[in-house]
């Protein structure tokens, strides 16, 4: 986390100001490494965990940000950045509007998609033909050109091959069970028998493929769940920030980004264990209806085994 830098991503401006719930501001400075312990408790040894410390220490999501997020914001101005996959962490406000959040959703390359992020694709059925109401997952559009440079179909693979050989059939794209016109339908459908690529010759019956949910938008044959997110509540292993400050079961670089970062001043280390921890169980043991002044919810059974390691 400690919103962390890259020169391709989208700055905004972190002031190093931390709102507490009563309205009132303070100064974060880069060396505040977090509030004292609870009765003079001292560090733990190495590679140990001290639970109940670490609740002293972090018992809403404000000390959260404000001691483990912030103080990597407060160096410099514009260390704080606002992309597909580094959140704007800025706030608690921010923090908590990952929540159910898709991740990977602003990524201008969907062939860079992490399968984790990909969406449950939309449905095409098959509506005339000998494999009419034929309905299968979409997973990647391809915009094939001809000869002369220009877009001559579209190549759409699925996740399913129709079982026969027709041109000229009609289809339409479905979405939450129902066909929506605006994404896709008409009557230049081709199929090849056992295939699961089919090919749309006229082009304007799809208007706009970006608009289209892509099951296997980075085009590599796994088709995603639509359930990967940013934070995904009462699941930290199923959420795309954990993932990252772990650099766990991701292909993107570790958040923080370390060694990874733009300037020498930017550079920070990965979340200790006892940080960790502390995120790790407010996903765990968020409820409907917190916010960001609700207390983290350490005593959660989903909470019962985390240590702070993944």
């Amino acid at each position: 986390m400690r919103c962390p830098s890259a020169l391709l991503l989208l700055s905004l401006g972190c002031n190093g100001v931390v709102v507490d719930a009563s309205g009132a501001a303070s100064e974060i400075g880069a060396a505040d490494a977090g509030p004292p312990p609870a009765d003079g408790a001292s560090e733990p040894p190495a590679g140990e965990l001290d639970r109940e410390r670490a609740q002293a220490r972090f018992p809403t999501t404000t000390e959260l940000v404000r001691y483990i997020v912030a103080p990597g914001c407060a160096a410099e101005r514009n260390e704080c950045h606002n992309s597909e996959d580094f959140p704007d962490l800025s706030t608690e406000g921010n923090l908590w509007n990952l929540v159910g959040l898709r991740c990977n959703a602003g990524l201008g390359d969907r062939g860079e998609v992490e399968d984790f992020c990909e969406p449950e694709g939309d449905l095409l059925r098959i509506e005339s033909g000998p494999d009419a109401l034929f309905v299968a997952r979409i997973g990647h559009i391809a915009g094939v050109v001809g000869a002369d440079g220009a877009l001559d179909h579209y190549e759409i693979s699925l996740d399913a091959p129709p079982p026969s050989t027709a041109a000229a059939v009609r289809f339409a794209i479905l979405r939450d069970g129902t066909a929506i016109p605006g994404l896709g339908g008409g009557t230049s459908l081709e199929t090849a028998a056992g295939l699961p690529v089919v090919r749309v010759h006229t082009t304007e019956e799809i208007p706009d493929p970006s608009a289209v949910l892509q099951g296997d938008e980075n085009g590599n044959g796994v088709f995603g769940s639509g359930t990967g997110v940013l934070v995904h509540a009462g699941s930290p292993r199923d959420s795309y920030l954990i993932r990252r400050l772990f650099g766990e079961s991701t292909d993107r670089v570790r958040m923080p980004l370390g060694a990874n970062a733009d300037t020498e001043t930017e550079v920070n280390p990965p979340l200790t264990r006892e940080e960790m921890y502390v995120v790790m169980s407010w996903v765990s043991c968020m409820q409907p209806g917190d916010g960001p002044y609700s207390p983290i919810r350490y005593d959660c059974e989903a909470n019962a085994a985390n240590d702070g390691s993944w």
